[in-house]
């Protein structure tokens, strides 16, 4: 189920938002785990890390003049939420994990599946 996630599967569209709420938990180890791994060159570490340094700006700035979505029924209760984690730190961690070489991505997607 997880390895779908990651290197696709047959699902695609609006599913894949709720793929990734489900597996958010997953997704974060997952990028730990790859940083952390040695294997991985230091170049596409860094990228992380420059794509965190650019999501930290881009906090401070919604914070001192936040786009409020209060108008919205729901979605007005969770827009700092969602900003956060899908504008500011998803679309970071998935870059790095998409540069990681795919059979060390391949080998920690096997071992948080087996909760190792």
């Amino acid at each position: 189920m997880l390895n779908s996630f990651f290197f696709g599967g047959k699902r695609q569209g609006s599913f894949k938002l709720f793929r990734l709420l489900l597996h958010l938990p997953n997704f974060v180890k997952l990028t730990w785990r790859l940083f952390v791994d040695e294997r991985v060159p230091i170049y596409r570490k860094a990228i992380l890390i420059l794509a965190e340094l650019l999501a930290f700006a881009f906090a401070v700035a919604y914070f001192v003049n936040p786009l409020d979505l209060d108008f919205l029924p729901i979605l007005g209760k969770f827009d700092d939420l969602l900003v956060g984690a899908f504008v500011i730190l998803v679309p970071g961690a998935w870059l790095f994990i998409k540069l990681c070489p795919e059979h060390i991505v391949r080998e920690h997607v096997d071992r948080i599946s087996r909760k190792e």
